[in-house]
Protein backbone atom coordinates (compact mmCIF):
# COMPACT_ATOMS: atom_id res chain seq x y z
CA UNK A 1 0.00 0.00 0.00
CA UNK A 2 2.55 2.62 0.95
CA UNK A 3 4.52 1.61 -2.69
CA UNK A 4 1.16 2.49 -4.22
CA UNK A 5 0.89 6.11 -2.47
CA UNK A 6 4.25 6.87 -3.29
CA UNK A 7 3.99 6.27 -6.70
CA UNK A 8 0.49 8.11 -6.53
CA UNK A 9 2.06 10.92 -5.30
CA UNK A 10 4.89 10.60 -7.13
CA UNK A 11 2.68 11.33 -10.21
CA UNK A 12 0.41 13.80 -9.02
CA UNK A 13 3.29 16.41 -8.06
CA UNK A 14 5.88 15.71 -10.54
CA UNK A 15 4.49 13.68 -13.46
CA UNK A 16 6.80 13.98 -16.65
CA UNK A 17 9.75 14.59 -14.18
CA UNK A 18 11.40 11.16 -14.74
CA UNK A 19 15.02 12.47 -14.59
CA UNK A 20 14.11 13.31 -10.77
CA UNK A 21 15.68 11.47 -8.08
CA UNK A 22 12.50 9.85 -6.98
CA UNK A 23 14.30 8.32 -3.42
CA UNK A 24 13.79 11.92 -1.53
CA UNK A 25 9.93 11.59 -2.01
CA UNK A 26 10.09 7.75 -0.18
CA UNK A 27 9.97 8.74 3.35
CA UNK A 28 8.48 12.25 2.51
CA UNK A 29 5.40 13.38 4.93
CA UNK A 30 3.61 13.78 1.89
CA UNK A 31 3.44 9.71 1.77
CA UNK A 32 0.88 10.26 4.82
CA UNK A 33 -1.72 11.58 3.09
CA UNK A 34 -4.98 9.40 1.53
CA UNK A 35 -5.44 9.42 -1.56
CA UNK A 36 -8.11 12.09 -1.80
CA UNK A 37 -5.94 14.30 0.53
CA UNK A 38 -3.02 14.19 -1.83
CA UNK A 39 -5.23 15.01 -4.41
CA UNK A 40 -6.77 18.09 -2.83
CA UNK A 41 -3.18 19.21 -1.63
CA UNK A 42 -2.10 19.09 -5.35
CA UNK A 43 -4.79 21.02 -6.58
CA UNK A 44 -3.43 23.86 -3.33
CA UNK A 45 -0.06 23.32 -4.90
CA UNK A 46 -1.29 24.61 -8.11
CA UNK A 47 -3.21 27.29 -6.96
CA UNK A 48 -0.31 28.85 -5.26
CA UNK A 49 1.66 28.77 -7.82
CA UNK A 50 -0.73 30.25 -10.15
CA UNK A 51 -1.90 32.95 -7.68
CA UNK A 52 0.13 33.64 -4.20
CA UNK A 53 2.88 36.48 -4.55
CA UNK A 54 6.73 35.91 -4.53
CA UNK A 55 7.50 35.30 -0.51
CA UNK A 56 4.05 34.71 0.49
CA UNK A 57 3.41 31.74 2.52
CA UNK A 58 0.26 30.28 2.02
CA UNK A 59 -0.49 27.01 4.91
CA UNK A 60 -2.61 23.59 4.37
CA UNK A 61 -3.70 20.82 6.47
CA UNK A 62 -4.98 17.60 5.80
CA UNK A 63 -9.06 17.19 6.89
CA UNK A 64 -7.39 13.92 8.57
CA UNK A 65 -4.25 13.15 8.19
CA UNK A 66 -1.57 14.68 10.85
CA UNK A 67 0.16 16.79 8.40
CA UNK A 68 0.59 20.19 7.51
CA UNK A 69 2.43 21.95 4.18
CA UNK A 70 3.32 25.51 3.93
CA UNK A 71 4.65 26.73 0.75
CA UNK A 72 6.38 30.09 -0.20
CA UNK A 73 6.35 30.54 -3.93
CA UNK A 74 9.70 32.44 -5.10
CA UNK A 75 10.38 34.43 -8.62
CA UNK A 76 8.52 33.75 -11.58
CA UNK A 77 11.09 32.90 -14.79
CA UNK A 78 10.76 31.58 -18.08
CA UNK A 79 12.72 28.45 -18.96
CA UNK A 80 12.54 26.74 -23.29
CA UNK A 81 9.24 29.25 -23.27
CA UNK A 82 7.52 27.44 -20.37
CA UNK A 83 6.00 29.18 -17.68
CA UNK A 84 8.27 28.09 -14.43
CA UNK A 85 8.20 29.23 -10.82
CA UNK A 86 10.28 28.78 -7.56
CA UNK A 87 8.42 26.81 -4.61
CA UNK A 88 10.03 26.29 -1.01
CA UNK A 89 7.83 23.19 0.45
CA UNK A 90 7.66 22.85 4.25
CA UNK A 91 5.61 19.45 5.55
CA UNK A 92 5.37 18.01 8.48
CA UNK A 93 3.61 14.58 9.48
CA UNK A 94 4.10 14.31 12.78
CA UNK A 95 6.51 11.36 12.62
CA UNK A 96 8.45 13.10 9.10
CA UNK A 97 9.61 16.34 8.49
CA UNK A 98 10.92 17.94 4.90
CA UNK A 99 11.94 21.08 3.56
CA UNK A 100 12.89 22.09 0.38
CA UNK A 101 13.02 24.58 -2.91
CA UNK A 102 11.97 23.02 -5.80
CA UNK A 103 10.84 24.87 -9.37
CA UNK A 104 8.21 23.94 -11.34
CA UNK A 105 7.25 24.90 -14.58
CA UNK A 106 4.12 24.47 -16.98
CA UNK A 107 3.66 21.96 -19.44
CA UNK A 108 2.07 21.83 -22.97
CA UNK A 109 -1.42 21.85 -21.32
CA UNK A 110 -0.72 24.55 -18.85
CA UNK A 111 0.02 21.92 -15.51
CA UNK A 112 2.44 22.65 -13.15
CA UNK A 113 5.39 19.78 -13.27
CA UNK A 114 8.54 20.01 -10.61
CA UNK A 115 11.20 20.70 -13.47
CA UNK A 116 14.51 18.05 -12.91
CA UNK A 117 17.28 19.35 -11.13
CA UNK A 118 19.99 21.25 -13.47
CA UNK A 119 23.01 19.56 -13.65
CA UNK A 120 25.87 21.20 -11.24
CA UNK A 121 22.81 22.98 -9.70
CA UNK A 122 23.84 20.98 -5.83
CA UNK A 123 27.31 22.16 -6.34
CA UNK A 124 26.04 25.77 -6.56
CA UNK A 125 24.15 25.79 -4.14
CA UNK A 126 26.49 25.37 -1.25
Amino acid sequence: MRRILVVMAMSLIASGAFAVNSSVFLDAPITRLSTEELQTFTTFVDKALDESPDGKTVEWKAPKTRFWSKLTPGKRFSEGGRKCRELTIESDSHDRYQRGRYQFCKDDAGNWKLAPPKPGAASRRR
